[in-house]
């Protein structure tokens, strides 16, 4: 475990150095190393659950690889996966616990469990990226997830897909919700990003068999086809995407934006509509947003070029005025959003080596991020007047 909590982050702005000291440490407080029956793990749900589940550990993976904790992430994953049965329609323990449990506040049997469908697809993207930043090729080789990634391009799809266009519907039930946003126009209607997921876990799915030497090519198609549908989605009249397709085929928008996952998952191929929505997603988040949904902003901000918001919302999600600031993906979030974001670092799986870009606030001159793990050695990025520095050690 000598690994983890190396990793450090300085410069000449005092509430940037604070602001990453109080996610740091709030983070590592919820790892567990092994004292439990599940074992490896780190809270990935609401506080006091002693639990985590697929949609937050996947956000809250980025910034646990930082931190030293690979081996967490790929347990909890590998857990995950091995969970996908045919009882439960394809779909996988939506959460489990420190007992090694699906989370008795989720799951009563098979027939009765809550489950949102984007939850395969995003798992497959992650366990992709946690390949690209860890070089464990397990993500790629071992059965356990190859099962499961052909289980969800396929059998899960097919089981889900109730009018055969290959998208998803939703159940009308806890069993199968169609979205991540669970309290508005649900039912057995199709929901925005579950399309989008969907198309993240194609392409990742196309990568996969790339990587492994076989043909991606018609999971690629379709997720294009997909990333169309959702743009044909497009209400002009009001500069956003229709977020709900019901079954007779009309759209309707829900009462907040919520396509900030069109952009998580990256499946809009329209510039124009992309800056728009940037736009209203930043709106959004100044007239309130709770920390669920706005934890991941800054490194959408980021991803997007964007990095005076992705600046925003990091400082005010490392805030010690944030309500709620205890929830484990915000300080999660936060530390994938200074990597990757702020310090723009890139991982190459090919090389073993990583590469910067920072995207620093105009009013810091220096910084310097150490003790990052890559690929079992260390590296530290120095930024000083502009000129980036990365050098590696093999100890912490």
């Amino acid at each position: 475990m000598t690994n983890i909590g190396t990793i450090g982050f300085k410069s000449n702005d005092h509430d940037l150095n604070e602001g990453f000291a109080r996610a740091k440490e709030q983070a590592l407080a919820y790892a567990h190393h092994g004292e439990d029956l599940v074992g490896l793990w780190y809270e990935a749900a609401l506080p006091g659950r002693d639990a985590f589940c697929i949609r937050d550990v996947c956000h809250q993976a980025n910034g646990a690889h930082a931190l030293g904790l690979e081996h967490h992430t790929k347990n909890m994953l590998l857990r995950f996966v091995q969970s996908i049965a045919a009882s439960r329609d394809y779909c996988c323990f939506w959460e489990i616990d420190k007992y090694y449990r699906p989370a008795p506040v989720d799951y009563t049997s098979d027939q009765n469990f809550w489950y949102n469908l984007p939850a395969n697809f995003d798992l497959l993207a992650c366990c992709l990226r946690m390949y690209k930043l860890t070089g464990d090729r397990d993500y790629i080789e071992s059965e356990d997830f190859l099962h499961f990634y052909r289980l969800t391009v396929d059998h899960y799809i097919r089981k889900w897909d109730t009018n055969g266009d290959g998208i998803p519907e939703g159940s009308g039930t806890k069993r199968g919700i169609p979205s991540y946003e669970e309290g508005e126009g649900g039912g057995s209607a199709q929901m925005l990003d579950l399309l989008a997921a969907e198309a993240a876990g194609l392409n990742a799915y196309a990568e996969i068999c790339e990587l492994r030497g076989e043909n991606g090519t018609p999971y690629r198609k379709w997720a294009e086809n997909i990333i169309a549908e959702i743009d044909s989605r497009w209400d002009e009249s009001d500069s956003r995407y229709f977020f709900v397709k019901r079954k007779d085929g009309s759209l309707a928008h829900i009462s907040h934006i919520a396509s900030e996952y069109v952009l998580y998952f990256n499946a809009s191929a329209d510039e124009r509509r992309r800056a728009i929505t940037l736009d209203r997603l930043h709106q959004r988040g100044l007239n309130g947003i709770i920390v669920e949904c706005g934890s991941h902003l800054s490194e959408i901000f980021y991803r997007y070029g964007q990095p005076e918001r992705g600046e925003h919302w990091l400082r005010h999600f490392t805030s010690p005025e944030l309500k709620r600031r205890e929830y484990p993906e915000v300080s999660y979030a936060c530390i994938g959003a200074y990597v990757f974001g702020m310090m723009g670092v890139t991982y190459d799986v090919t090389t073993k080596t990583i590469s910067a870009a920072p995207k620093l606030p105009e009013s810091v001159t220096s910084a310097s991020l150490t003790g990052l793990p890559v690929f079992g050695r260390f590296a530290d990025i120095t930024v000083e007047n502009g000129s980036v520095t990365v050098t590696y050690r093999d100890e912490a």
